[in-house]
């Protein structure tokens, strides 16, 4: 979709349609119209912000520098080796898109760029891999990106590994 626009998120602007957004999860929905800019502002999360021709809000997602504890891990089948006792993690806190947008690969999108952030950060930082809590309705969509599920939880805690994510930027 060429017309889409994303843009690190500016807590002094106003976004057309943010008061309105919803991507059909309340939680989420909420989230964005009463909590988006304090958490930019108080420098707790980074967002970017999806917007179409008329520069309305259509989808978005929120980065936290994180760490778990090693025995958060508990999936030993999706153990990274090697870990120390605290690891350290790039949290994709929250991710949605316009239900009127939904199913045209919009999130898939936004992941990949998710994916690139993720990357230049693991240049400057130590993390290793993408952190998340997945809602029963998006497990899924996760999966199929290659998160994997670390622990039998609800919300599902899902890993994806930095590995992963190199070899998509490895000819780059």
């Amino acid at each position: 979709m060429s017309n889409l626009k994303l843009e690190k998120f500016d807590s002094s602007k106003t976004y057309k349609g943010q008061k309105e957004f919803d991507c059909n999860n309340e939680m989420i929905n909420r989230f964005v119209q009463k909590n988006l800019k304090k958490r930019v502002k108080k420098h707790l999360s980074q967002a970017y912000v999806l917007l179409d021709e008329s520069e309305r809000f259509v989808g978005f997602y929120t980065l936290d520098s994180f760490s778990i504890a090693k025995n958060n891990f508990e999936l030993e089948e999706h153990k990274p080796s090697g870990l120390p006792p605290i690891v350290p993690l790039i949290k994709l806190s929250m991710l949605g898109v316009d239900k009127s947008l939904q199913g045209k690969g919009i999130g898939k999108r936004l992941l990949r760029d998710v994916f690139l952030k993720v990357y230049q950060i693991s240049k400057l930082a130590g993390c290793i891999g993408i952190y998340l809590l997945a809602e029963k309705e998006a497990i899924s969509f996760y999966e199929k990106l290659g998160f994997v599920a670390i622990k039998d939880d609800e919300p599902l805690p899902m890993f994806l590994t930095l590995d992963v994510i190199l070899k998509l930027f490895s000819d780059k």
